[in-house]
């Protein structure tokens, strides 16, 4: 993306502050600085982008929307707000030509014939290791559901509370605050922790499961054993596996290392022990599947 040196339009990215008001008053969450927003988007509020195209860097304009009725926060549903918004930056997509010139100087390559192999390289990579993950949930997820397992009410809280806090602190990264997600989703906080419940329900179940098969095949985890998993990080880190442990012991996480390889170990076992089937033999048994792996003979 290049600055642009021309009003904003359609598609183009924009850094912008803003201050929401109804009846002339702040409201809770209407307040954000150094946003990064995307004309055509639709995060915000309908109507709210449209009325920057043609704004420049540097320029203020008052925005005058109408939350939709059935918005999350009863107090502003249906209600007409103004918004005094400054643009500080636009951005707009501009791609380079494809030739060979391109490749060398962005990717090194000395054609574009190469550039397009390794970016296919990459991208079959990135399927496989999809496609392995999926298997590998998949396998799981036919153990548990022949497990009985009794997990807490307030213990998949706790867990759908932690996954929605990971989510904001990334978010944070980005710029966006809570206020600000909960104005894009139009939804509540209490709706969006009802929405992870589902997803923190499985992973306990899942850790359930795992836990349970290290103990009964009482997998132990060596110094040794964390070093060679440690490895690749290493590698990738430019420093020394052993270096990575100290690590992890001076800050007290080797006991959660331990138990994560452990875990991993019985991910392991469970898959090994997995036998893929056809579509077709899945629907009829009802059983979860992973289409893109091939059944192994005879399944």
């Amino acid at each position: 993306m290049e600055t642009a040196d021309r009003p904003a339009q359609m598609g183009d990215f924009t850094v912008i502050d803003f201050l929401g008001k109804k009846d002339g008053v702040p409201f809770d969450g209407g307040e954000g600085r150094d946003f990064p927003l995307e004309l055509g988007s639709g995060r915000f509020i309908p109507g709210f982008e449209e009325q920057l195209q043609g704004a420049s860097a540097g320029e203020e304009r008052v925005v005058e929307v109408t939350f939709p009725e059935d918005y999350q926060a009863e107090h502003l549903a249906g209600e007409a707000v103004t918004f005094e918004v400054t643009v500080k930056e636009v951005k707009e997509k501009k791609l380079p030509e494809l030739d060979d010139e391109f490749a060398e100087t962005a990717a090194g390559f000395d054609s574009l014939d190469e550039l397009k192999e390794d970016i296919a390289s990459r991208l079959r990579e990135r399927e496989e290791e999809r496609i392995e993950r999926a298997f590998r949930d998949a396998a799981l997820d036919a153990v548990v559901a022949e497990a009985t397992i009794e997990i807490p009410d307030a213990l998949i809280e706790a867990r759908g509370k932690e996954l929605w806090d990971r989510m904001l602190h990334q978010l944070s990264h980005q710029g966006i605050s809570k206020e600000i997600y909960l104005q894009i989703s139009q939804k509540t906080e209490e709706e969006l922790l009802a929405e992870a419940r589902p997803d923190a329900e499985v992973q306990l179940r899942r850790e359930a499961v795992l836990k349970a098969i290290v103990e009964a095949e009482k997998f132990e985890i060596s110094d040794d054993d964390l070093l060679e998993a440690l490895a690749p990080t290493a590698e990738a880190q430019q420093t020394k596996p052993k270096k990575l442990l100290e690590r992890l012991k001076s800050s007290g996480r080797i006991d959660e290392a331990r138990e994560d390889l452990a875990q991993r170990r019985a991910l392991d076992l469970v898959t090994d022990e997995a036998v893929a089937i056809s579509v077709a033999e899945a629907e009829k048994q009802g059983k979860p599947f992973t289409p893109e792996r091939e059944a192994e003979p005879g399944a």
